[in-house]
């Protein structure tokens, strides 16, 4: 076979360490804008965020942001900025879909991003093509109709929606070209932003429907008379006297607070109504023809904290109290602002991984081998792509919240994976590493789920271990089972705490170990992955003593 000569291998290198290093650098630029545009839920704010982001990435003349209404075929300007000043999408005509030649029109219909590098060209050649043009005052011409264009070029990057596009980005140029690698940034960039908007108008909405509902609440407060009829509504409601005697208690309120009406009525409200004192001293009583005050009011049943939304409404011998649990949504607000520190922790190992890999080859001094040079690069590449998987993910955000992560059920030999990530991650870990794994041991999972959950306790491991400590990751095979450990000799886990690190952003006190970084989030991936393959995750920790992870997935039997 022919060898290549050195150069050339030489050259090729440089040109995939390059492609390499900007891939990471695209991926930290993502993930910079997805926690700026996920920091307000106004949609405005977001469209500002989003074309400040564009304009410290790309240079542009202009940037025009559409929205596509599917059922009556139209193009609707939802924020412009040309030449430097901003115009008021009002002002701009909508647009009906072209059936051919229309530029943006091609965007929708195909689905397909666009990168035009001679807009006059286009408009004015034999393919045909039309441009709309807006100058900064607002004006709009029609090209090829109108005459030539000062734009050069012009990328349009579709907004899409499970699927089916909504929506169009369009970026122009007066003096420069773009490349594929402006588009694919350009694409990012617009996911991203897409998803910010998303979560904004749900933001919007959820905000109508809680003022919808609290006035139905009030219409529902105010006649207390028809108490049989309030048993079936979905809120909790109840009455107590100007006395403080509960006197109504509906179906809801006992299935909400746990409290059968039999155990209320005709008791002092002080005495067992849930978080009475706090009901009393923040919810104001509406009297009269006042619109009913929503307030959320902290109540703790049976050991557990619920966010109730409470109105009150002044009857003449009493106050009928109307209340809903809020705690499902309360906790789904504080999913959304921890959003970016999950997204973060995800990203983070990967990227270290890249970079490390990336140094260890520009270091001059080491004299790296041939092979040596491709496992590294190969290593970046895997991560690389890791990288591009979890972007994919944040702009998946809605099926992630609603429990869709999806994991392959394959057979997959441990041993080789955890030889493989071991080696991988070495380098990173500031740690003596040692690995105890027979030749081969088959399990039923996901392999990159599975190498994902061996990284986080590795890296956790790392993170709790002492300065020139080992960790250990042994692997062996049960009847029934493959069982994979990892195991460091740092600070340890109380018992009391053993479960709760598996929650959603439980640490361990940050000031005993020496990388008190993190969201929190490594563990409770961990097991929600190895749950979702049909396997668990424990530990085993006595303080003082270090810590034993183990993950337990089905074993899979060699095929004959």
């Amino acid at each position: 076979m022919p060898v290549e000569p050195p150069n050339d291998v030489f050259a090729h290198h440089q040109r995939v360490e390059h492609d390499l290093r900007r891939k990471a650098e695209t991926a930290q630029l993502l993930l910079d804008a997805a926690r700026y545009l996920g920091e307000t839920l106004e949609i405005e704010r977001v469209y500002d965020r989003f074309h400040e982001l564009l304009a410290d990435a790309i240079q542009h003349d202009g940037v025009v942001v559409s929205s596509f209404d599917e059922r009556e075929s139209l193009i609707r300007c939802e924020y412009a900025w040309v030449e430097g000043e901003h115009v008021d999408p009002a002002t701009l005509p909508e647009l009906k879909l072209s059936t051919a030649g229309g530029m943006q029109s091609e965007v929708i219909r195909t689905g397909r991003p666009l990168l035009e590098n001679d807009v006059g060209g286009r408009v004015a050649g034999d393919e045909g093509g039309t441009f709309y043009d807006v100058d900064r005052e607002g004006t709009v011409r029609k090209l090829p109709d109108t005459g030539p264009t000062h734009v050069q070029a012009a990328m349009m990057v579709p907004i899409k929606d499970e699927g089916r596009v909504v929506g169009v980005v369009q970026l122009m140029s007066d003096e420069r070209t773009y490349t594929e690698d402006d588009l694919e940034l350009v694409e990012g960039l617009v996911g991203l932003m897409a998803g910010a908007v998303r979560m904004a108008r749900v933001q919007t909405e959820r905000r109508r429907a809680e003022a919808s509902e609290a006035a139905a609440q009030a219409v529902a407060a105010e006649r207390e008379q028809e108490a049989r009829v309030l048993e079936a509504v979905g809120d909790g409601i109840f009455y107590v006297r100007r006395s403080g005697v509960v006197r109504f208690w509906n179906r809801s309120a006992e299935l909400i607070l746990g409290l059968g009406s039999e155990d209320v009525r005709d008791q002092p409200a002080a005495k067992v109504v849930p978080g009475w004192e706090a009901i009393t001293e923040q919810v104001a009583i509406t009297e009269g023809d006042e619109v009913p005050r929503v307030v959320r009011v902290p109540v703790e049943v049976g050991g557990r904290e619920l966010w109730l939304s409470f109105v009150a409404v002044g009857r003449p011998e009493g106050v009928v109290y109307a209340f809903r649990d809020l705690t499902a949504e309360r906790e789904l607000e504080q999913a959304k602002s921890d959003f970016i520190a999950t997204v973060s922790h995800e990203l983070r190992t990967p990227m270290t991984a890249v970079y490390g890999a990336a140094r260890t080859l520009l270091r001059p001094e080491l004299d790296l081998s041939p092979e040596q040079r491709t496992e590294l690069l190969e290593m970046i590449a895997t991560q690389s792509e890791r990288l591009a998987q979890i972007t994919e993910e944040v702009l998946l955000a809605s099926r992630l919240d609603r429990g869709e992560v999806t994991v392959e059920h394959d057979r997959v030999d441990i041993a080789e994976l955890a030889r493989g990530t071991v080696e991988a991650f070495r380098p990173q870990l500031g740690v003596h590493v040692t690995l105890d794994a027979p030749g081969t041991a088959f399990a039923t999972g996901d392999r990159d789920r599975i190498a994902q959950i061996l990284i986080n306790l590795l890296d956790n491991a790392g993170k709790y271990s002492p300065a020139g400590g080992t960790v250990t990751v042994s692997l062996s095979e049960e009847a029934r089972h493959v069982r994979l450990a990892v195991s460091d000799r740092g600070v340890g886990i109380a018992p009391s705490e053993q479960q709760a690190i598996f929650e959603k952003f439980y640490r361990v006190d940050p000031h005993l170990t020496q990388t008190p970084s993190g969201t929190g989030l490594g563990l409770y991936i961990c097991r929600e992955l190895a749950e979702r393959m049909e396997g668990k995750i424990a530990v085993e920790s006595e303080p003082g003593r270090g810590s034993t992870f183990v993950l337990e997935l089905p074993r899979s039997r060699t095929a004959e």
